[in-house]
Protein backbone atom coordinates (compact mmCIF):
# COMPACT_ATOMS: atom_id res chain seq x y z
CA UNK A 1 0.00 0.00 0.00
CA UNK A 2 2.66 2.20 1.03
CA UNK A 3 4.76 1.38 -2.63
CA UNK A 4 1.71 2.60 -4.44
CA UNK A 5 0.92 5.86 -2.37
CA UNK A 6 4.84 7.31 -3.57
CA UNK A 7 3.52 5.95 -6.70
CA UNK A 8 1.01 7.83 -7.10
CA UNK A 9 2.74 10.53 -5.22
CA UNK A 10 5.76 10.02 -8.27
CA UNK A 11 3.26 10.46 -11.07
CA UNK A 12 1.55 13.42 -9.50
CA UNK A 13 4.58 15.13 -9.86
CA UNK A 14 5.71 14.16 -13.15
CA UNK A 15 2.18 15.13 -14.00
CA UNK A 16 2.74 18.68 -12.95
CA UNK A 17 6.20 19.48 -14.29
CA UNK A 18 5.36 21.15 -17.81
CA UNK A 19 8.37 21.12 -20.06
CA UNK A 20 8.81 24.67 -21.46
CA UNK A 21 10.88 25.52 -24.88
CA UNK A 22 12.78 28.89 -24.20
CA UNK A 23 11.50 31.53 -25.97
CA UNK A 24 13.38 35.27 -26.69
CA UNK A 25 13.27 37.82 -24.19
CA UNK A 26 13.84 41.29 -24.11
CA UNK A 27 17.29 42.58 -23.13
CA UNK A 28 17.70 43.60 -19.36
CA UNK A 29 19.76 46.53 -20.27
CA UNK A 30 20.52 48.74 -23.41
CA UNK A 31 23.19 50.96 -23.89
CA UNK A 32 22.40 54.09 -27.17
CA UNK A 33 26.19 54.99 -27.99
CA UNK A 34 24.71 57.11 -30.07
CA UNK A 35 24.13 58.08 -33.72
CA UNK A 36 25.37 59.03 -36.68
CA UNK A 37 24.80 59.76 -40.65
CA UNK A 38 26.22 59.66 -43.88
CA UNK A 39 27.27 63.30 -44.92
CA UNK A 40 26.58 65.24 -47.70
CA UNK A 41 28.99 66.53 -50.62
CA UNK A 42 29.28 70.24 -51.07
CA UNK A 43 28.33 71.75 -54.18
CA UNK A 44 30.50 71.25 -56.84
CA UNK A 45 31.52 74.33 -58.54
CA UNK A 46 31.62 74.81 -62.15
CA UNK A 47 32.00 77.81 -64.08
CA UNK A 48 29.59 78.20 -67.19
CA UNK A 49 30.41 80.40 -69.92
CA UNK A 50 28.77 81.80 -72.86
CA UNK A 51 28.63 79.72 -76.15
CA UNK A 52 30.62 76.53 -74.43
CA UNK A 53 29.13 73.53 -74.20
CA UNK A 54 30.52 70.90 -71.39
CA UNK A 55 30.42 66.94 -71.30
CA UNK A 56 30.17 66.12 -67.50
CA UNK A 57 30.01 63.24 -65.59
CA UNK A 58 28.96 63.03 -62.29
CA UNK A 59 29.71 60.27 -58.98
CA UNK A 60 27.46 61.01 -56.35
CA UNK A 61 25.56 58.93 -53.39
CA UNK A 62 21.97 59.60 -51.69
CA UNK A 63 21.08 58.72 -48.06
CA UNK A 64 18.73 55.55 -47.79
CA UNK A 65 15.26 56.87 -47.15
CA UNK A 66 14.03 52.97 -46.57
CA UNK A 67 16.23 51.52 -44.03
CA UNK A 68 17.68 52.26 -40.34
CA UNK A 69 21.22 50.18 -39.10
CA UNK A 70 22.00 48.63 -35.96
CA UNK A 71 25.57 47.87 -34.93
CA UNK A 72 27.06 47.25 -31.84
CA UNK A 73 27.85 43.75 -29.42
CA UNK A 74 25.90 41.84 -26.65
CA UNK A 75 26.92 40.30 -23.29
CA UNK A 76 24.90 38.17 -21.02
CA UNK A 77 24.31 34.91 -19.24
CA UNK A 78 22.46 31.68 -19.22
CA UNK A 79 20.73 31.47 -15.65
CA UNK A 80 18.43 29.14 -13.88
CA UNK A 81 15.73 31.05 -12.07
CA UNK A 82 12.49 31.59 -10.64
CA UNK A 83 9.56 34.14 -11.91
CA UNK A 84 11.17 36.93 -9.41
CA UNK A 85 14.24 37.02 -11.31
CA UNK A 86 16.22 34.97 -8.16
CA UNK A 87 18.93 32.94 -9.85
CA UNK A 88 19.70 29.55 -8.00
CA UNK A 89 23.08 29.50 -10.52
CA UNK A 90 24.00 31.15 -13.82
CA UNK A 91 26.77 31.02 -17.08
CA UNK A 92 28.52 33.67 -18.36
CA UNK A 93 28.68 34.16 -22.05
CA UNK A 94 31.76 36.17 -22.78
CA UNK A 95 31.49 35.63 -26.41
CA UNK A 96 27.24 34.77 -26.78
CA UNK A 97 25.88 33.65 -30.32
CA UNK A 98 22.24 33.57 -31.31
CA UNK A 99 19.66 36.04 -32.51
CA UNK A 100 18.33 39.74 -32.18
CA UNK A 101 14.31 40.13 -33.51
CA UNK A 102 13.22 43.60 -33.90
CA UNK A 103 9.50 44.02 -34.48
CA UNK A 104 7.35 47.24 -34.73
CA UNK A 105 4.54 45.49 -33.23
CA UNK A 106 4.50 45.94 -29.28
CA UNK A 107 2.64 42.33 -29.04
CA UNK A 108 5.13 39.80 -28.21
CA UNK A 109 5.24 37.66 -31.65
CA UNK A 110 3.99 34.27 -31.64
CA UNK A 111 7.35 32.66 -31.55
CA UNK A 112 5.50 29.34 -31.89
CA UNK A 113 4.02 30.35 -35.01
CA UNK A 114 7.83 31.69 -36.36
CA UNK A 115 8.80 30.89 -39.79
CA UNK A 116 10.33 32.87 -43.18
CA UNK A 117 8.44 35.68 -44.63
CA UNK A 118 6.98 34.99 -47.48
CA UNK A 119 6.74 36.79 -50.64
CA UNK A 120 3.36 38.63 -49.70
CA UNK A 121 4.50 39.58 -46.90
CA UNK A 122 7.79 41.05 -48.36
CA UNK A 123 5.63 42.89 -50.52
CA UNK A 124 3.77 44.30 -48.21
CA UNK A 125 6.84 45.45 -45.87
CA UNK A 126 7.67 47.31 -49.65
CA UNK A 127 4.37 49.19 -49.92
CA UNK A 128 4.80 50.01 -45.93
CA UNK A 129 8.00 51.27 -46.36
CA UNK A 130 6.95 53.31 -49.57
CA UNK A 131 8.98 51.36 -52.13
CA UNK A 132 8.41 49.74 -55.66
CA UNK A 133 10.44 46.81 -56.09
CA UNK A 134 10.85 47.42 -59.96
CA UNK A 135 12.54 50.65 -59.92
CA UNK A 136 13.64 51.39 -55.97
CA UNK A 137 16.65 49.83 -55.61
CA UNK A 138 16.38 49.81 -52.16
CA UNK A 139 13.44 48.13 -51.83
CA UNK A 140 12.81 45.00 -49.36
CA UNK A 141 12.68 42.53 -52.06
CA UNK A 142 16.40 43.68 -53.88
CA UNK A 143 17.86 44.25 -50.36
CA UNK A 144 17.18 40.65 -48.88
CA UNK A 145 17.64 38.39 -51.64
CA UNK A 146 20.05 35.71 -50.75
CA UNK A 147 18.12 32.44 -49.41
CA UNK A 148 21.77 30.85 -48.74
CA UNK A 149 23.58 33.08 -46.65
CA UNK A 150 23.23 31.91 -42.80
CA UNK A 151 23.87 29.11 -40.92
CA UNK A 152 19.97 27.02 -39.35
CA UNK A 153 19.51 28.26 -36.19
CA UNK A 154 16.72 27.77 -33.62
CA UNK A 155 13.71 30.25 -32.67
CA UNK A 156 12.35 28.67 -29.45
CA UNK A 157 11.80 25.49 -30.28
CA UNK A 158 11.29 25.85 -34.17
CA UNK A 159 14.30 25.27 -36.47
CA UNK A 160 14.83 27.63 -39.50
CA UNK A 161 17.60 26.85 -42.08
CA UNK A 162 18.12 27.71 -45.16
CA UNK A 163 16.33 24.88 -47.34
CA UNK A 164 13.12 27.29 -46.07
CA UNK A 165 13.59 29.84 -48.82
CA UNK A 166 14.10 32.39 -46.00
CA UNK A 167 15.19 35.95 -47.57
CA UNK A 168 18.53 36.84 -46.09
CA UNK A 169 21.34 39.57 -46.74
CA UNK A 170 25.21 39.67 -45.32
CA UNK A 171 26.29 43.21 -44.26
CA UNK A 172 29.44 44.76 -44.91
CA UNK A 173 33.02 44.25 -43.10
CA UNK A 174 35.91 46.81 -42.57
CA UNK A 175 36.60 45.65 -46.23
CA UNK A 176 32.78 46.52 -47.41
CA UNK A 177 32.27 43.22 -48.82
CA UNK A 178 29.30 41.24 -47.57
CA UNK A 179 30.16 39.43 -44.67
CA UNK A 180 28.96 35.96 -43.47
CA UNK A 181 29.48 37.24 -39.38
CA UNK A 182 26.78 40.16 -40.40
CA UNK A 183 24.11 38.02 -41.31
CA UNK A 184 20.02 38.96 -41.23
CA UNK A 185 16.97 36.99 -42.03
CA UNK A 186 13.23 37.90 -42.76
CA UNK A 187 11.00 35.94 -40.38
CA UNK A 188 7.16 36.45 -39.66
CA UNK A 189 4.92 34.92 -36.81
CA UNK A 190 2.42 34.95 -39.60
CA UNK A 191 1.22 38.55 -38.71
CA UNK A 192 4.16 40.70 -38.22
CA UNK A 193 7.38 41.15 -40.12
CA UNK A 194 10.51 40.28 -37.50
CA UNK A 195 14.24 41.41 -38.57
CA UNK A 196 16.19 38.71 -37.62
CA UNK A 197 20.03 39.86 -36.58
CA UNK A 198 22.49 36.41 -36.32
CA UNK A 199 24.64 37.44 -33.68
CA UNK A 200 28.62 35.88 -34.32
CA UNK A 201 31.98 36.14 -32.84
CA UNK A 202 33.30 39.63 -33.08
CA UNK A 203 34.66 40.73 -36.15
CA UNK A 204 35.55 44.42 -37.88
CA UNK A 205 32.18 45.37 -39.50
CA UNK A 206 31.71 48.50 -41.67
CA UNK A 207 33.53 51.33 -39.18
CA UNK A 208 36.67 48.88 -38.98
CA UNK A 209 35.28 48.37 -35.43
CA UNK A 210 34.57 45.52 -33.83
CA UNK A 211 31.02 43.97 -33.35
CA UNK A 212 29.24 40.99 -32.93
CA UNK A 213 25.91 42.00 -35.36
CA UNK A 214 25.08 44.12 -37.77
CA UNK A 215 21.65 44.59 -38.93
CA UNK A 216 19.13 46.57 -40.86
CA UNK A 217 15.06 47.92 -39.94
CA UNK A 218 12.95 49.06 -42.58
CA UNK A 219 11.79 53.11 -41.79
CA UNK A 220 9.63 54.80 -44.10
CA UNK A 221 11.29 58.59 -44.90
CA UNK A 222 10.10 59.16 -48.31
CA UNK A 223 8.43 62.06 -49.40
CA UNK A 224 9.34 64.05 -46.53
CA UNK A 225 8.18 61.40 -43.48
CA UNK A 226 9.67 62.17 -40.57
CA UNK A 227 7.91 60.06 -38.04
CA UNK A 228 10.15 58.40 -35.80
CA UNK A 229 9.28 54.36 -35.56
CA UNK A 230 9.62 52.31 -32.48
CA UNK A 231 11.03 48.79 -32.61
CA UNK A 232 11.16 46.22 -29.91
CA UNK A 233 13.66 43.84 -29.95
CA UNK A 234 13.98 40.58 -28.17
CA UNK A 235 17.19 38.38 -27.66
CA UNK A 236 18.12 34.35 -28.08
CA UNK A 237 21.59 33.88 -26.17
CA UNK A 238 23.30 30.35 -26.34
Amino acid sequence: MREERLLLIFIVLVLSISIVVAAPTGPSSTTNLGSSRYSTSAAANISAVAGNVTELNFVANTVTQTWQGYYGNVTGKILLGNLNNQSMYDWNLTSPSGQIYATRVIAVPSWTNIRCANQTEINTEDTTLGVNASVDQDAVNRTFLNTTSFSAFYVGGVNINTSQNCRAVQLYNSSGISAANFGEVLLSDTSNMIYTGLISNPALGFDNRSHQFEMIVGENGHLGDSTVTPYYFYLELH
